[in-house]
């Protein structure tokens, strides 16, 4: 059975409608509560808060943002429940909705709204919703993204294969490489003994990983979980001719892309753009961009990639959402990936990971 599923359709940053059960509130006028500053605080106390070991962390205005947070969340559902009694009220039908868990997805090609901390959603007469019971997770969906193209429909398997690629490159910063793939394996262990193979990818080279999916004498690959440094990186022509071993062979044509996006194509500025960083065949970083990963996924049929690197689902609010690495997989059709919105510390992949 179906998870409950409540739907919010933005056609642009200013309208939405909301829809459950067969059932829709019409569009109306959303007016975006989150400000600038919010979204630089929201950043400080993830990347740089948690992360300060050796100067002093600045307690005072962690508590500050900290106590911010339900603010914003309860802003942002008032937004979209609060002035208009067909999308409260479908709220409430879908809060009283029976099932183990119930989703909510933010439906948009809006760069703007998906960049949003929807996470942080919270009820004002009650909690976040992510602490609801049943359980309400939030997931982000690109309207359009796949072109036409229809996510592949997974089948029920009575056991699934996990391929690892733990990247480390030796000019990247340290990462440990055992500290995922332990938490994952752990949980694996005791959640579902028996029902998950794996195996690591070595060389974490993308020859290497294009190799191995179209290897048939080997089991195909349910689940791909990247493990190393993500970035989302403003690069021009230029850089890419002064360093062309870097990147990978479309980085000219996501230039492009994301220029024709922002309805600039002339210019030759630098433009925001996701990368995972694979290692070459000498040890030092590869910016691999999702086009040159997303059809060998594809077309191995890789339901699900994990992607535990720094900024996979970032985004510029006033560029295209295709432009991060998630964004870009999702027009291949693959049915789910997991990223992140910010640089995240180890710490924080080891709980997520475990618990997944």
């Amino acid at each position: 059975m179906a998870a409950p599923e409540l739907i919010l359709r933005f056609p642009g940053p200013t309208q939405v409608s909301v829809a459950y059960d067969g059932n829709d509130s019409g569009q109306f006028a959303f007016a975006n509560p989150v400000t600038e500053k919010d979204r630089n605080d929201i950043r400080w106390y993830v990347e740089t808060y948690g992360a300060q070991s050796l100067a002093d962390p600045d307690d005072e205005e962690a508590r500050r943002i900290q106590a911010r947070l339900p603010e914003i969340g309860k802003a942002l559902f008032n937004a979209v429940f609060a002035d208009n009694r067909a999308a409260g009220r479908l709220f409430d039908r879908y809060q009283d909705a029976d099932g183990e868990h119930r989703v909510l997805t933010i439906d948009t090609e809006s760069a703007a709204i998906l960049s949003l901390p929807w996470e942080l959603l919270h009820d004002p007469t009650g909690v976040y919703l992510f602490r609801e019971r049943p359980h309400i997770s939030v997931r982000r969906r690109i309207s359009g993204a796949t072109g036409g193209r229809n996510p592949f429909v997974l089948k029920p398997k009575g056991q699934l294969h996990l391929l690892f690629v733990v990247s480390r490159p030796a000019d990247a910063g340290f990462i440990d490489p055992r500290t995922d793939p332990r938490a994952v394996l752990d949980a694996l262990e005791t959640q579902a003994p028996g029902r998950v193979t794996w195996e690591f990818l070595r060389p974490a080279t993308l020859n290497a990983l294009h190799e191995r999916l179209t290897d048939d004498t080997r089991p195909p690959v349910d689940i791909l979980h990247f493990d190393g440094h993500g970035v989302f990186h403003q690069v021009s022509e230029k850089d890419a001719e002064q360093d062309p071993g870097r990147f990978g062979r479309s980085i000219g044509s996501e230039i492009q892309r994301e220029r024709q996006a922002r309805g600039d194509p002339q210019s030759d500025a630098p433009v925001g753009i996701g990368f995972l960083l694979f290692e070459r065949d000498d040890g030092e970083g590869h910016l691999i961009s999702a086009q040159d990963l997303g059809e060998n996924l594809f077309r191995a049929r890789v339901g699900l990639v994990v992607l535990s690197a720094c900024q996979t689902a970032a985004l510029d609010q006033e560029g295209d959402p295709m432009a991060s690495v998630a964004g870009r997989l999702t027009a291949t059709g693959i049915p789910a990936i997991l990223a992140m919105t910010h640089s995240v510390l180890v710490a924080t992949t080891t709980a997520l990971f475990g618990n997944f």
